[in-house]
């Protein structure tokens, strides 16, 4: 009988050098990582020598003042000699609100290179000058219950790569370009779901931002205007989902641009001509022609439909070139996609390879009257399907005739389709498509038609 090998007591943990050990409690919250000094003696200096400190107060049943009172002490001992990498708060305590700046304070003085707060108090935290005056700052990341109200003048943002502000407050949509101007290597700017007191003019300026990305939920006010300018040469990937009522301007072209999603729509209609807003979403295709990878939402859709005339009889003539496009998706969620519009696209991208249709080809909602039509005219195959076009995948396929249609034509004309790929989560008459569908024609011999329904 073979004899049990012996488990091992060592404790192979603590026989790690103190740099690993470090780099294992530093992926730990703060309090949590603390907590571990139990095990071994040698770890507790090495708690109180985390680069990354991080402190969550999240927890309704936690008390205010002893989580209070835990970040006293532990920035207290805390040894001065060593720098801070990261520093995050995530609390709502009002008991302790007169503590807070006192902790970013303490921190501020040991070099900090990220800063990440999360606020749930009653009242909206004002952030300190002392913050924007950071020199080596490379991260802040902004959340919830804080509020800018101005720029100091002697803003010193030298080292700041990335920006992130998710719904704070602003006193201004003009503070916004202000403090993008002190920050000289910025390279990744968020500005998710925030608030504005004033202003009318949103200005994202960098000479070395590459990733931006606004979300943007106005006040509904017939009176209310808001112009968002970006003017940032050396942009890779932009997302802009945002309810302006008049103009969204690209100051000059973006040739380093690869990705794009785009949902862009007019909430007050009263402000500008539709027609005149959908020129203006066409007028922010034409800025981003380099791209590959592009992404439209239903309302940016409904705009660039008002750019065509009441008939959609021809294709229209200012639809720019996208020959670096190689996938394109297209969401149809509460609004429709008329067949000149797609069909410019399918035009004008020589190279596309992947089409996508997340929420199908049809809103499943609307009256049956204010669908488009897809009734594809067979004299004329665009270049991307004998060509490069490989997949299209189809999500909540209702089965209407229209769309069947458009299936038909694809797979009768794309020499170079490898995989199409149809779904729906509720389809009535699922057998009977299904069986419409795979009877259908396919020009490419490769071509796999994938339904799931």
């Amino acid at each position: 009988m073979a004899k049990k090998s012996k488990v091992s007591e060592k404790d192979r943990i603590s026989d790690l050098p103190d740099s690993l050990l470090l780099i294992i409690l530093s992926l730990l919250p703060t309090e949590q990582a603390v907590r571990t000094s139990i095990l071994s003696k040698r770890w507790r200096p090495l708690c109180m020598s985390l680069p990354n400190l991080v402190f969550y107060h999240q927890n309704p049943n936690k008390s205010p003042i002893n989580f209070a009172n835990f970040v006293d002490r532990f920035l207290m001992h805390r040894p001065n000699d060593l720098k801070i990498e990261k520093f995050g708060l995530h609390c709502g305590g009002d008991t302790y609100l007169d503590r807070v700046d006192d902790w970013i304070l303490n921190v501020l003085e040991f070099d900090v290179k990220e800063i990440d707060l999360w606020f749930r108090f009653r009242e909206m935290f004002v952030l300190m000058d002392e913050v924007f005056l950071c020199t080596g700052l490379e991260k802040l990341q902004l959340s919830r219950k804080i509020l800018i109200y101005h720029i100091p003048g002697d803003l010193k943002f030298s080292s700041l790569r990335v920006l992130k502000f998710d719904k704070i407050m602003f006193s201004s949509y003009e503070l916004v370009g202000e403090l993008l101007i002190k920050c000289p290597v910025l390279e990744e700017l968020f500005i998710l779901g925030c608030k504005w007191h004033s202003g009318c003019c949103l200005n994202i300026s960098g000479s070395t931002l590459k990733k931006f990305k606004l979300v943007s939920y106005s006040p509904i006010d017939e009176e209310f205007s808001l112009e968002i300018l970006i003017d940032t040469p050396e942009l890779e990937t932009l997302s802009l989902m945002s309810f302006a009522s008049d103009d969204i301007l690209i100051k000059k072209n973006l040739p380093f641009l690869t990705s794009a999603d785009l949902n862009v729509d007019q909430i007050v209609e009263g402000v500008a001509p539709s027609s005149v807003f959908g020129d203006s979403v066409l007028g922010l295709l034409k800025k981003i022609t380099h791209v590959k990878y592009l992404k439209l939402g239903g309302k940016t859709l409904e705009a660039l439909n008002r750019t065509y005339d009441s008939e959609f009889s021809t294709i229209h003539k200012g639809f720019p070139p996208f020959h670096n496009l190689t996938e394109l998706s297209l969401s149809v969620d509460e609004a429709y996609c008329e067949q000149t519009l797609l069909y410019d696209f399918l035009e004008n991208s020589p190279n596309l390879e992947s089409l996508l249709f997340p929420e199908g080809l049809v809103d499943a909602f609307s009256d049956q009257t204010w669908r488009f039509m897809w009734a594809w005219s067979c004299s004329h195959t665009a270049e991307c399907l004998s060509t490069h076009l490989k997949t299209v995948d189809i999500g909540e396929f209702s089965g209407t005739v229209d769309e069947l249609s458009f299936v038909e034509y694809l797979l009768a004309f794309g020499s170079a389709l490898t995989n199409v790929s149809i779904s729906s989560s509720n389809l009535l008459g699922a057998k009977k498509i299904r069986k419409k569908l795979l009877n259908y024609g396919r020009e490419s011999t490769t071509c796999n038609l994938n339904l799931f329904f």
